[in-house]
């Protein structure tokens, strides 16, 4: 199938494709092209890994930044995560962020007998606001912003399936993400201050700071328009989400994400992922949901959304 008849089709059926919708050319690139020779094993868990066809080297010591700090600039295969409940692959599914062991709590597995989505469960330490809010989610039927070509918010880029390429100094760290061509700017000295006026925003409001050899991201004040996943994981406005990264050798980060939102969840809970650096050819490609999506929007293949009112 054609690149941009596959794209239409798509984008049809499931509201969230946005997820997946490049431009048609860039899309028959990516999907129709045999894995390229030399291609790093192991490299194309997600889509587009292993773009350019140059084996990974093997790992070495953990790169510095002049000031001794770990130095996590590279271009990354972060594991393609639809789903934080079980954390897709490459991770070890929800944890609890102090011992990292498996979560428990009240209704674990439980079916919720959601019309639209049977298999739909209580899989997370919903409270009453979080589940009503899982219960609706409905992009198909109700629209989604991800395929309205809107933010898809932090937690989803980071969990989105095609690389970011992260580049650091001694002072900050920027996050570009092929998904949608969008980017992230973390200031990591205690001496910057974000001005105090700045509105609630979809990918919030980061800061940076070391904890030894790891990165801690910290980052509030969301407009609550976002979900935390593909499969729709709700969050609310005061949900405060950090993002951990241990560069533990050239080749691997550890990322850990944590979830902390007494709104939508009656406790914190966790994900732990490992990312590898992607071979040396492969590269960020330009991404375009507008080219496509917005057509889909006009003729109604894809619903309109609107911004929730019950976010407050």
């Amino acid at each position: 199938m054609k690149g941009s008849t596959r794209l239409a089709t798509m984008c049809a059926v499931a509201a969230f494709a946005a997820g997946l919708c490049l431009s048609p050319d860039l899309l028959a690139q990516r999907d129709g092209a045999a894995p390229p020779a030399g291609r790093a094993a192991g490299a194309g868990g997600q889509r587009g890994g292993g773009r350019g066809g140059r084996a990974a080297v093997p790992a070495g010591p953990t790169p510095r930044l002049p000031n001794g700090k770990p130095d996590l600039s590279g271009h990354w295969n972060n594991p393609y995560t639809p789903n934080m409940a079980s954390a897709g692959r490459g991770g070890r599914g929800v944890v609890d962020p102090k011992t990292g062991e498996p979560l428990m709590f009240a209704r674990k597995g439980e079916k919720l007998n959601v019309e639209a989505y049977p298999n739909r469960t209580f899989d997370l330490p919903f409270t009453d606001w979080g589940l009503k809010q899982w219960k609706e989610y409905d992009p198909v039927n109700k629209g989604d912003y991800a395929g309205n070509c809107l933010p898809f918010g932090v937690s989803r880029n980071m969990n989105s399936p095609h690389g970011v390429q992260v580049l650091q100094t001694n002072d900050a760290v920027a996050f570009l993400f092929e998904q949608n061509t969008w980017h992230m700017w973390v200031p990591t000295t205690a001496s910057f201050k974000w001005p105090e006026d700045l509105p609630e925003a979809w990918n919030g409001i980061s800061t940076g700071h070391w904890d030894g050899d790891t990165l801690v991201i910290e980052t509030t004040k969301f407009n609550g328009y976002t979900r935390l996943d593909t499969d729709g994981h709700p969050h609310s406005k005061g949900m405060k989400l950090t993002n951990k990264f241990l560069r533990t050798d050239s080749n691997t980060i550890q990322h850990t994400v944590i979830v902390d939102d007494p709104k939508a969840y009656t406790q914190p809970w966790a994900n732990v992922r490992t990312w590898t650096l992607k071979p040396a050819g492969d590269v960020l490609m330009e991404y375009s949901c507008e080219e496509n999506n917005i057509r889909n929007l006009i003729e109604g293949s894809i619903k309109l959304w609107t911004p929730p009112t019950d976010i407050d």
